[in-house]
């Protein structure tokens, strides 16, 4: 049948050739009416080897989320065509906005559609799915041929607008017009018209385009951007179908295949072909420093008129050898060496424009991880912590950040050294150290070579803690504390401290061993059995003068609230002074050269209550064991200096008991752990 009608149109070819004379048409009538004929053949043939398949989108692949592929965006046009599959009713994935991303709003319109046809809904787009939607889309478009105004074959020009009459126009079965949707596919009727127009010549030329990372020292086993070319269609479609890349370096010592395993080319995110780099696959202009890789295997169309961006990228090998890490530099460069065809069918081997260099690339050995420690922004200020006469107790000693560069690592061991005072806190009540990631503990040593300066080192091995390059994870290092004596007291001077934070140890994603080469250290953690717990809540400054003309800002109205939280036990703080006692708390002024600090008062709100079990309605501040109460200081400051400046009030120190039988010598002044419970600086004119 197909030799048929090619014969035949064939035939109406060599007639027009014989008939032409008799009827003294011109060249250029004769070149058009061939012109019509040879586009009759192509659609003739076309038809016949079953290729219009105007409207259809078929479905050849598994697709998942996460994926990227020009599939995805066909998925989410046709699930679009029913509302109780649409991807979404505005922005991405809407109709007329489809993506080429597998999210989840395609995932859930997956899963729609399966519910429609009885597929277990697993929002997989696996071989029963693609069946389902193939049915429905995948369908051979029967075309219905019509001709211009003023046409009745496709031979001659219009008698009314006078266009070649090759110009064919057709519409989808079930389609009348480029208007509405087929009635019998269900597919929109708009943008199915086709202008089939007869073969031209074209000419492809190529720019320069900028790669998205450029970078000119590479590592082993990575990939990397070399170049891109901008390429120009003009006067054709055109089809690009092999592209070249030399490779060069400066000594005649190495070889490409002893530093790049690939070259591959891609449009955007699509890979159109790639070939590995052997000697087989080379051209060779200069041994041992000049070759040539033609990467073919690919059609990769360029539409009339219209611009595509080619990248070349290549990868690595993992471990360079010596000759190809000492060399100087190597040039890639995009040749203008490029089989391509236009729709005339003429093949041509070359380009115009110049060849896109990368020059003065540097490879090294395989890249290492960067492993940095820093102290995390809620790592424990100085404080109380409590301990246990009944059973070990565990208190948080650090908190730290690491972060790996450059390359994905896993942490396989680490060390970290303690410190106590050594006579309040022996040693021997440090029993544990262990690393913490979240609510998981990742290892757990006991301290040990305690020397006569009190410092234990743990050693943490056998463990497994991956971190991704570029990300960070914040480690928390717990100490554990024996069970303290019944006896057990502490007056202030016994304490614990991790004096080096943790060295971290691992191999990177290249096999590199990396480690961590700062540190980061801990605050005094003093150990009680009863002790409370203070935080900073709030702050105030209100600045007025002491007369509106002379000295309109030189007084400092300040307030600070902090908390108080009574921790395994009632804990009692001096009301007023006596002449046994003095104020439980006091406040610093820093800042100015002369000044005068009057008025400072201060007061604790409920659950906190005045305790007069020593006979002084108002001499104690009781805060029951586990509760919390807000106390407040207000100390006025003026600047008596002359000179205006900054200045700043801050809690100096509480004194605090744990009974209120308690007697002056046996209260706790504690000036630590209360570095953040100030005002921050505030001016003061004069």
């Amino acid at each position: 049948m197909s030799k048929k009608l090619i014969a035949i149109a064939l035939a109406g070819i060599f007639a027009f050739g014989v008939i032409a004379p008799a009827k003294a048409v011109t060249i250029e009538e004769l070149q058009a009416q061939i012109a019509a004929l040879l586009a009759q053949i192509t659609a003739l043939q076309a038809q016949i080897a079953g290729q219009t398949t105007t409207g259809m989108i078929c479905f050849n692949t598994d697709l998942s989320k996460g994926m990227t592929a020009n599939d995805v965006k066909n998925l989410q046009i046709v699930l679009n065509k029913n509302a109780s599959t649409q991807v979404a009713s505005s922005g991405a994935g809407s109709p007329g906005n489809e993506t080429t991303y597998f999210g989840s709003l395609t995932y859930a319109a997956v899963k729609n559609f399966q519910a429609s046809k009885g597929i277990i809904n697993t929002g997989y787009v696996g071989p029963l799915t693609r069946a389902a939607l193939n049915t429905l889309y995948c369908v051979a478009v029967t075309p219905v041929t019509t001709y211009p105004a003023g046409c009745t074959s496709a031979v001659g020009f219009s008698s009314t607008t006078g266009d070649p009459c090759s110009t064919v126009v057709t519409y989808p079965a079930g389609c009348t017009s480029a208007v509405g949707f087929s009635s019998t596919t269900g597919l929109s009727c708009a943008g199915t018209t086709t202008t089939t127009v007869g073969p031209s010549y074209g000419t492809l030329s190529v720019v320069s385009y900028p790669v998205s990372n450029p970078q000119t020292t590479w590592y082993g086993a990575n990939t990397y951007e070399v170049v891109a070319g901008q390429y120009k269609a003009t006067g054709s479609d055109i089809t690009v179908k092999k592209v070249a890349v030399k490779i060069t370096s400066d000594t005649a010592t190495a070889f490409p295949w002893q530093a790049f395993t690939t070259i591959s080319v891609w449009d955007g995110s699509t890979k159109l072909a790639e070939l590995p780099v052997t000697s087989a696959n080379a051209i060779e202009t200069t041994f041992a420093q000049v070759y040539t890789f033609n990467i073919s295997g690919f059609n990769w169309v360029i539409p009339s008129g219209q611009q595509k961006v080619l990248t070349v990228k290549m990868t690595t090998v993992p471990n360079p050898p010596t000759a190809v890490t000492t060399a100087s530099f190597w040039k890639m460069e995009l040749l203008t060496d490029v089989v391509y065809s236009d729709t005339a069918g003429v093949t041509y081997s070359l380009a115009s424009g110049s060849a896109i260099p990368l020059d003065n690339v540097t490879l090294t050995s395989s890249q290492a991880a960067t492993l940095t420690v820093t102290s995390a922004t809620d790592n424990p200020l100085a404080g109380n912590v409590i301990g246990s006469t009944s059973a070990t107790s565990k208190v948080d000693v650090l908190k730290f950040n690491i972060k790996a560069e450059n390359v994905n690592s896993t942490l396989t061991s680490g060390t970290i050294k303690v410190a106590t005072d050594g006579t309040t806190v022996t040693n021997a009540y440090v029993t544990s150290l262990e690393l913490w990631d979240g609510f998981t503990m990742v290892a757990a040593a006991a301290p040990s070579g305690w020397a006569s300066s009190h410092v234990g080192t743990s050693t943490w091995t056998g463990f497994s803690l991956p971190i991704s390059a570029g990300t960070t994870k914040t480690l928390t290092v717990k100490a554990v504390l024996a069970q303290l004596p019944t006896s057990y007291t502490n007056d202030g001077t016994g304490y614990l401290k991790i004096i080096t934070g943790p060295t971290l140890t691992g191999i990177d994603a290249n096999s590199n061993v990396v480690s961590n080469a700062s540190t980061v250290t801990g605050n005094n953690m003093y150990p009680f059995l009863v002790a409370p717990a203070f935080a900073y809540v709030s702050k105030s400054v209100s600045i007025r003068g002491t007369n509106s003309t002379t000295n309109p800002q030189d007084i400092g109205d300040t307030t600070i609230t902090f908390s108080v939280t009574a921790n395994g036990g009632d804990i009692y703080i001096p009301e007023k002074s006596n002449t046994s006692v003095l104020v439980g708390m006091s406040e610093t002024l820093t800042g100015g050269t002369a000044t005068t600090t009057t008025s400072t008062t201060w007061t604790c709100n409920s659950p906190a209550v005045e305790d007069s079990s020593l006979g002084d309605n108002d001499y104690l501040w009781r805060i029951t064991s586990g509760s919390t109460a807000n106390c407040t200081f207000s100390t006025l400051v003026t600047n008596t200096a002359g000179t205006a400046g900054y200045f700043r009030v801050a809690l100096g120190g509480v004194k605090w008991y744990t009974s209120a039988t308690s007697t002056s010598s046996s209260f706790i002044t504690q000036n630590w752990g209360l570095t953040n419970i100030n005002t921050g600086a505030f001016y003061l004119g004069i």
